[in-house]
C-alpha cells in the first residue's frame, strides 16, 4: 500500500501574499462547494486551503476552514462574506483578517476534537523533547517513565475501543484490536502497525510497527530498544482489552537499524514466572 504524508497543519506562511480565513457552516446539499468556489472565482479570490470538521451526524449542517488568498481579488473580506451567506445553503460565515501580512492561521477551531474527545497536535520538535531530552535527563529512569506513561494512556485507549467494539458488534478482544486498535494507530500519526500474531487463549500478541514516531525521533543509532511510551501502551492497551496485565517487548527497532519496531505481548505473570 502506498501512503502520502496529509498536512493537517491550520496556519499558513507565505510573505508578500494577502490571506484571509474564512469559517463556513452550510447544509449538506450536493454542490455546495460549487457555489462558493464560483463566488470566490468571480473576484479572483483563490482557496489554497480548505478542511472540513469531520460529520458526526449526517444530516446536521457541516463546518469547513478556508484559506483565502485576496493578493489579486477585485472584492473585499468583508464583502465578499456578505455574498457567501446570501447562498440558501450557507448558515454562517465568520472571517478572521491576519494580524501579519503573510501569516494566518485558524484561530477559529477550539478544541480540536476526535469524536467527543479532545486532542491535542504535538509537532516534532515537541515530541523529542519528551522523548530524547527526558532520557539526556534522568537516563534510564526516562525509560520507566515512559513506559508507564505510555501503559496508563494504553489502559484508556482499550477502554475506548472496547466502547466502540460494542457499539460494533465485535466483543473478542483479539478482533477488537485487529480491527478496530490496529487500524487506529496510522491516522493519528503513531506509525503504520502490522498484526503479525494475537491469539484470545493464551493472551499474546506479535506486532511490527513501522516508521515508529517515538524511534524516529531518535537522531542517533543505538544499541538497544528505544520506543518505551509505544511498548507500554501496547502492553496497557492489551491489559484492557484481555483483562489480565500484560507486558510488552521490544524485540526490533528502526531506531538499531531493523525495518520495523517489533513488540512480543504476553501476560505479566509468565513474565515474572521466567524471571523466577
Amino acid at each position: 500500500m502506498k501512503f502520502e504524508p496529509f498536512d493537517i497543519g491550520r496556519f499558513l506562511i507565505v510573505p508578500g501574499k494577502r490571506f484571509h480565513l474564512a469559517l463556513i457552516k452550510a447544509k449538506v446539499r450536493a454542490g455546495v462547494m460549487e457555489k462558493v468556489a464560483s463566488i470566490t472565482r468571480k473576484y479572483g479570490v483563490k482557496i489554497v486551503y480548505l478542511s472540513y470538521s469531520m460529520q458526526r451526524e449526517y444530516g446536521k449542517p457541516i463546518t469547513a476552514i478556508a484559506f483565502l488568498d485576496m493578493t489579486d481579488s477585485t472584492i473585499t473580506a468583508e464583502e465578499l462574506a456578505k455574498e457567501v451567506r446570501s447562498l440558501d445553503v450557507v448558515e454562517e460565515v465568520r472571517e478572521v483578517k491576519p494580524e501579519i501580512e503573510g501569516f494566518i492561521c485558524d484561530m477559529l477551531s477550539f478544541p480540536l476534537v476526535i469524536g467527543k474527545d479532545r486532542v491535542i497536535i504535538l509537532r516534532e520538535q515537541g515530541i523529542k523533547g519528551i522523548i530524547c531530552g527526558l532520557r539526556k535527563r534522568l537516563g534510564s529512569a526516562a525509560e520507566a517513565i515512559q513506559y508507564f506513561l505510555g501503559f496508563e494512556a494504553g489502559l484508556e485507549y482499550g477502554k475506548s475501543h472496547i466502547k466502540l467494539g460494542k457499539a460494533l458488534g465485535i466483543k473478542k478482544a483479539s478482533e477488537i484490536f485487529s480491527k478496530i486498535s490496529a487500524p487506529l494507530f496510522t491516522p493519528i500519526g503513531f506509525g503504520l502497525m502490522e498484526v503479525v500474531k494475537i491469539t484470545d487463549e493464551p493472551p499474546y500478541a506479535l506486532i511490527r510497527v513501522y516508521r515508529c514516531f517515538e524511534c524516529e525521533c531518535c537522531d542517533e543509532k543505538t544499541e538497544r530498544p528505544y520506543s518505551h511510551l509505544v511498548r507500554g501502551m501496547s502492553a496497557g492497551l492489551f491489559t484492557s482489552l484481555f483483562k489480565t496485565e500484560m507486558f510488552a517487548r521490544e524485540t526490533k527497532c528502526i531506531a538499531k537499524g531493523d525495518p520495523y519496531c517489533e513488540f512480543k505481548i504476553t501476560p505479566q505473570k509468565d513474565r515474572k514466572s521466567k524471571i523466577m
